[in-house]
């Protein structure tokens, strides 16, 4: 079950409003479902995943999972 760690809100005040469910909850369940795809942390360490609306491309939703494994 993938949680919630840190949020980091990039939106600019001048894009706030607009009427799309995805960023009436800030992503929140667009991040934990691309949460579940990704690979376990146990296995290939952290990850992060950052979404963003893409302006170039009509707003659709954009992701991308990275993974990072810390330093032994």
């Amino acid at each position: 079950m993938a949680g919630l760690v840190r949020t980091h809100d990039l939106t600019d005040p001048s894009q706030h409003g607009w009427a799309l469910a995805a960023i009436a909850d800030h992503g929140l369940t667009a991040a934990l479902e691309s949460a579940e795809r990704a690979d376990s942390p146990a296995s290939r360490g952290a990850v992060m995943i950052s979404i963003w609306f893409d302006p170039a491309d009509d707003g659709r939703l954009r992701e991308r999972v990275s993974y990072e494994r810390s330093a032994q």
